[in-house]
């Protein structure tokens, strides 16, 4: 009976880790964006989902926040190798560096808007 109990309880938590321990998921985030000379300071959260598709969603240091979704345009691989995906929607393009340091999972990311007047740069861990 106790091992049926540990296990009931104990493999939820197992599992829970293993999936937070994926390429998939959320990053918190920090950097700088520049926009027609001004530079201002962001956190937020990157989050990827189905190796393929996510989110940046950013808060700025003049109290201005934006939400960015975008399409990868190779899937991600579930590897602690660094890889680096590139992805581009209507308003911009972006560049990611996932990789894996001190047991956590990293992103590296640059972005810019198409007519190259917004450029961003950040990192973060999840």
């Amino acid at each position: 009976m106790k091992t049926i109990l540990f296990s009931c309880c104990a493999l939820p938590l197992l599992l829970s880790n293993l999936a937070e321990a994926g390429i998939n998921g959320t990053y918190k985030v920090r950097g700088t964006e520049t926009e027609a000379g001004d530079k201002y300071s962001f956190s937020g959260s990157v989050k990827v989902a189905s190796y393929l598709n996510g989110t940046y969603a950013l808060k700025f240091s003049d109290g201005d926040s934006a939400t960015y979704k975008f399409k990868f345009t190779k899937p991600l691989k579930e590897t602690t190798a660094s890889q680096t995906v590139t992805a581009r929607n209507s308003i911009g393009t972006s560049t990611a560096t996932f990789y894996s340091k001190s047991g956590k999972r990293w992103v590296k990311f640059s972005y810019k808007s198409l007519d190259g007047s917004v450029k961003g740069q950040g990192t973060g861990s999840k």
